[in-house]
């Protein structure tokens, strides 16, 4: 009995001793995690090595358009993929059309607009190079070895941006004879004795750019910065209604035609306007044009081109453009200097619908005017709730020796901006604010050299107001949303605090823009003011303080490079001997640091790197005249030097 007893009793000994021989670690194992733990230490351990030796450096083997960027700090990285672009865009780009080729300048060499056809985003450029192997985690840490291992590791960000409408603009330019407009199926329309008359006179096909592939090629090409000789294609425009679809319509201008005179009528008991236009049958003569709806029945139509001086006559009479509310500071105290209303605008193709609808139902004795109503962003009444108490910021610059045009382009943006309110949370854009860019808005052009060419930029100096503001902005701390700086070293734009550039804010329609947000709880007021005795331009955010305080550190420049030598070119645009020049620019590289500290001691850096090439003095010359017709006088030959732009910034 003790025998069976004692065997049942270890029974179940043995089998825990069993289930726990189980999981002991065999000797296989033991090696194997050994293994991966010295393989995990050997790799990250490597990591960190070649991390901490290429701290704040780019990786090696990492390149950017061909481009070897290895060990390159964000300055070096900076400037050698500057140097890649200028040399793209200096060298222009080779347009081929029809077995003709032609040099389309790339970007503009006027100090006053950093306008660029094709633009590379060069801080952007950099930032994806130098984070390529730094990025936080596990992951990051083997993308470090493996980048160092590799050592080929080319990047394609996102930096390229491509204005078509500019390329369109410049290509057209350099090609002007290329292209021929179709002719549009029409009638020709006649009365005599209250019978009308009606012909179709065909359409013709004509021939137009085909800009979309070649430009979608250009974007691709660009992508290593060196671009190839571009080849744009003619294409056939056909007119868009043919002669059997405009014949379909010649009952219904007769019908049209003989019930004119019709009449236009607008009414504002408000503004106490009551005025009627004729449209009589000799003008309806001149607008029915054959047309086509979107699924391309015949209809008729008005030509809004030939309808142009009656609807600037209607104009003329309706418009009026919204006014926002407009404030100054009288000591402590915000005050309304103009009163907000709203705006109103014709709408020519509603309008234009109206009449043409109107020859078809005939409901009524008059056609009204269409128009659009817009409602101005601050309203009189905001001024009780503004909240405005304090300076937040100021902004300065000089615009010393500017020449007139400048400086009336200076004022009437000045004059724009004055008074301006801009709501918590709200993104001001200069360019929208300062646009349209005109001769009729009240803006002057400025004459600059193009490629070589002369032409006229309208609103040069329009950057004295980006660079100002933007300095306003980061003295009072606010949110810098976009911000570029010019291509160029202009002295205009050196900094008050020690002469040097860095600080300045380039804007031009559409784009470059600068842009800022008041990212403060209450309403920020804009005061501008310009004083032409002192040369200064003076802007100053007024607000609540919410504790907040911005300032920036005086920029520093940390290289220099020549100007080049001197360009000559001949020109048909100017006169025999005539002589044009644009003065020359050092490049350079130069940054500071804007800071900010919050009411709660939050605080918040953000480093600005301006580069700015280099340019020679360019000067264009007008051709001699031909040998055969040159003039006896030597005095005739004379050459008148014109000097345009500023002066540059000697380094």
């Amino acid at each position: 009995m003790n025998m069976i007893k004692n065997e049942t009793e270890e029974k179940p000994k043995n089998k825990i001793r069993h289930h726990l021989s189980k999981l002991k670690p065999t000797k296989n194992a033991l090696i194997g995690a050994s293994v991966i733990i010295v393989v995990l230490v050997v790799v990250f351990g490597s990591a960190g090595l070649v991390r901490a030796n290429y701290a704040g450096r780019v990786m090696p083997g990492v390149s950017f358009a061909n481009i070897d960027l290895s060990g390159l700090d964000k300055l070096a990285a900076t400037e050698m993929i500057q140097k890649a672009v200028d040399k793209m865009l200096d060298a222009g780009l080779t347009v081929s059309v029809n077995g003709t080729s032609q040099t389309v300048a790339l970007r503009s060499d006027s100090v006053e607009t950093s306008s660029s056809i094709l633009n590379i985003d060069t801080d952007k450029a950099v930032e994806a190079a130098l984070s390529v192997g730094h990025e936080a985690g596990p992951f990051g840490w083997l993308q470090s070895l493996v980048v160092a291992v590799v050592h080929n590791t080319p990047i394609n960000p996102d930096v390229r941006t491509l204005d078509n409408e500019l390329a369109k603009t410049e290509i057209r330019a350099a090609f002007p004879e290329v292209e021929t407009p179709g002719v549009a199926t029409d009638f020709k329309i006649s009365q005599k004795n209250d019978e009308v008359s009606v012909a179709v006179v065909p359409g013709g096909t004509g021939k137009e750019l085909d800009f979309d592939p070649a430009l979608l090629t250009l974007a691709t090409d660009s992508l290593d910065l060196s671009l190839k000789p571009l080849t744009i294609n003619l294409v056939d425009t056909p007119p868009l209604v043919s002669e059997e679809q405009a014949t379909m319509l010649e009952d219904g201008v007769k019908d049209v035609v003989g019930h004119a005179p019709y009449t236009l009528e607008y009414k504002d008991e408000t503004r106490g306007l009551d005025k009627t236009w004729p449209v009589t049958a000799s003008e309806l003569m001149d607008w029915l044009v054959p047309s086509v709806d979107d699924q391309g029945t015949p209809k008729l139509s008005l030509d809004a081109t030939q309808m142009a001086d009656f609807l600037a006559t209607v104009h003329a009479t309706v418009d009026i453009a919204a006014q926002d509310a407009r404030f100054q500071v009288d000591g402590s105290k915000v005050t309304e200097f103009a009163g907000s209303h709203n705006g109103v605008q014709v709408n020519d193709d509603k309008t234009v619908a109206a009449i043409v609808d109107y020859f078809t139902n005939k409901v009524q004795k008059t056609v009204l005017v269409v128009t659009d109503v817009t409602e101005p962003t601050v309203t009189t009444g905001t001024v009780n709730n503004l909240g405005i108490t304090e300076v937040l910021g100021v902004g300065t610059s000089s615009f010393v020796n500017s020449p007139s045009n400048r400086l009336a382009n200076i004022q009437h943006g000045v004059d724009k901006l004055n008074g301006l309110l801009i709501a918590p949370g709200e993104t001001m854009s200069l360019v929208e604010k300062l646009k349209p860019f005109t001769i009729e808005d009240g803006y002057l052009p400025e004459l600059v050299i193009k490629g070589d060419k002369i032409t006229p930029e309208v609103a040069g100096g329009l950057c004295q107001i980006g660079t100002t503001t933007f300095r306003a902005v980061m003295n009072s701390g606010l949110k810098v949303v976009e911000r570029h700086n010019h291509s160029l070293v202009v002295s205009y734009y050196n900094d008050p605090s020690n002469g040097n550039p860095g600080t300045d804010a380039t804007i031009y329609d559409p784009a470059p823009d600068f842009k800022f947000m008041n990212d403060t709880p209450n309403y920020v007021l804009l005061a501008t003011n310009m004083d032409r005795t002192k040369g200064m331009l003076t802007f100053t955010f007024w607000g609540t303080s919410d504790g907040r305080h911005g300032s920036y550190t005086p920029p520093q420049v940390l290289s220099w490079s020549g100007s080049g030598a001197d360009v000559t070119t001949e020109t048909d645009t100017l006169a025999p001997g005539v002589e044009k020049c644009q003065a020359a620019h050092p490049g350079a590289t130069a940054d500071f640091t804007y800071n900010v500290t919050y009411g709660d001691g939050t605080k918040f850096s953000q480093d600005f790197l301006s580069t700015y090439r280099s340019l020679p003095k360019i000067c264009l010359v007008g051709k001699a005249a031909d040998v055969a017709a040159a003039p006896t006088d030597p005095a005739a030959t004379t050459a008148d030097t014109v000097t345009t732009s500023d002066a540059p910034v000697t380094p």
